[in-house]
């Protein structure tokens, strides 16, 4: 089939250079615009850049809900999302014959919205998967095509699941359009629906009055982007990973206590070890080559502000 392509994130490359390397015919691509920097310059997303490198036509509207016509033009047969970033309205649904599926990161109807793989992580689950699905109006509400499952590791990260689930959804989907005339869509079952909402800054603050499960499966959800964050003494300290202390700790919510290589910090039940840590300005380092540069006073608390 013809094929338009929208999407933006590292995790949309791996289903367009699968669509490069399938039996289809990639038309062109569609991704957010570029973001602008500092100094006057701009940066592509990952897609645009292996879209430009594989020689295929990127379109950047600002608002794809007023480019249907536009859209029609490249004389695709149906269009494929993958973590694009936009909603459709009905005017782009039908401008395709066989209408517009999504590589969507969770086993529907579980984990709709836009941070399934964070949302999943930090509900500690042990399970997901990736589900191709037709696209309609509701969020994530479409017909299932197909499905794959895989295990969450017990210190697996959102960036490292990701980069998986990127893989498989990625074959999943030129399976699922290689089988498309012969697949029957199933009814999505709502009374089983979760959401997922984008991730707010204030989500991004670590609960240590939480327990330390809760506390290391939310710091795992938040890593590598947009990281959980605590403050100590009044400095911003990205967590890229901490892992449960099995040793009996007691102290106030939030006190950590430091060795010479080693951070524990106390949370509502339990304590946890903090592995990978990050100071404003520099780069993220093991705790042990941290606190060698770098000493808390005795009992200072990680807080949720300064």
């Amino acid at each position: 089939m013809k094929i338009l392509f929208l999407g933006t994130p590292d995790f949309a490359v791996a289903s367009l250079n699968a669509l490069l390397n399938s039996r289809h015919t990639v038309v062109g691509v569609v991704t957010q615009p570029d973001r602008a920097l500092k100094h006057g310059k701009t940066e592509f997303s990952p897609v645009k850049t292996t879209a430009l490198n594989a020689g295929l036509t990127v379109f950047q509207p600002a608002k794809i809900r007023a480019e249907a016509e536009r859209l029609k033009d490249f004389g695709a047969e149906i269009a494929v999302t993958a973590a694009y970033g936009q909603i459709l309205d009905n005017a782009v649904l039908n401008a395709f014959k066989h209408g517009v599926i999504n590589v969507h990161a969770s086993l529907l109807p579980k984990y709709r919205g836009a941070s399934p793989i964070q949302s999943a992580i930090a509900a500690g689950e042990r399970v997901t998967g990736v589900t191709i699905m037709r696209t309609e109006l509701g969020l994530d509400t479409g017909d299932i095509l197909s499905s794959v499952t895989t295990e969450i590791g017990v210190d697996e990260t959102a960036g490292e699941l990701s980069a998986r689930l990127a893989v498989l959804g990625a074959e999943l989907l030129v399976n699922t359009l290689d089988n498309f005339d012969d697949i029957t869509p199933i009814k999505q079952d709502d009374k089983l629906a979760t959401h997922c909402k984008t991730i707010s800054k204030a989500e991004q603050i670590i609960d240590f009055s939480l327990d330390c499960n809760t506390v290391v499966n939310k710091i795992r959800a938040l890593s590598p982007e947009p990281c959980a964050k605590t403050f100590i003494d009044g400095e911003q300290y990205k967590i890229y990973r901490a892992s449960v202390c099995q040793a009996g700790m007691e102290g106030m919510v939030g006190q950590a206590v430091c060795t010479k290589d080693k951070m524990y910090v106390v949370c509502g039940s339990g304590a946890v070890s903090i592995d990978v840590i990050q100071a404003q300005s520099k780069r993220a380092m093991p705790i042990a080559d941290f606190l060698r540069g770098k000493k808390f006073r005795d009992g200072v608390v990680c807080a949720k502000q300064p």
